[in-house]
C-alpha cells in the first residue's frame, strides 16, 4: 500500500498561491526605493503610488502577478474540497497522489505563465492550462462521487 501524500499537497499549494503576491510586493518594493505601506497596502493611494513610482512593464508585471496570486487563492477552495472528497470516499493513495501531484504541476505552470506572459495571444495557453487544472479537481470530484454511489449501492 503505498502513503498517500495528497493533503501534503495543500500546504504546498498554499505556498503556490502565496508566492505571486509575495513577487509583487518585491517588485513594488524596489519600484518604491524600499517603501511598502503595510499599514494598507490595499488601499488605492497605495496602488496608485505603485503606479506613478514603477515603470509600466514593471507595475503591470506586478499586476499580473497579483492577479495570478487572487485566482490562485480563489481556486483554493476548489482544491481543498477536491482533497477531502477523494479522501473522504476512500479513492486510493495512487489516484490522490496523481491527481494532487498532476493539480500542483499545472498551478505551476499556470502561475509562471500568468507572470510572465504579456501578450494576448499566448496568454490563451494560460487559460489551457487553467482549464487542464480544473478537470483535474472535477475528476476527483466524479471519481469520489462515483465511489461513494458505490458504497451505498446506488
Amino acid at each position: 500500500m503505498s502513503s498517500n501524500y495528497s493533503f501534503h499537497a495543500i500546504p504546498i499549494y498554499w505556498v503556490i498561491a502565496l508566492y505571486p503576491h509575495m513577487y509583487s510586493q518585491m517588485i513594488f518594493k524596489k519600484g518604491a526605493n524600499g517603501q511598502l505601506d503595510n499599514a494598507n497596502p490595499r488601499g488605492a493611494s497605495t496602488l496608485e503610488f505603485y503606479r506613478k513610482c514603477c515603470p509600466g512593464p514593471l507595475y503591470t508585471k506586478a499586476e499580473r502577478a497579483e492577479a495570478c496570486h487572487k485566482n490562485n487563492m480563489e481556486n483554493a477552495p476548489f482544491f481543498i474540497g477536491a482533497i477531502l472528497a477523494g479522501n473522504l470516499a476512500g479513492l486510493d493513495a495512487a489516484t490522490m497522489n496523481t491527481l494532487a501531484g498532476a493539480y500542483i504541476g499545472l498551478r505551476l505552470v499556470y502561475s509562471f505563465m500568468y507572470v510572465k506572459i504579456q501578450t494576448n495571444t499566448p496568454s490563451y495557453l494560460r487559460s489551457v492550462t487553467w482549464t487542464a487544472s480544473v478537470a483535474v479537481l472535477m475528476t476527483m470530484f466524479l471519481k469520489a462521487g462515483n465511489k461513494m454511489n458505490l458504497a451505498l449501492g446506488l
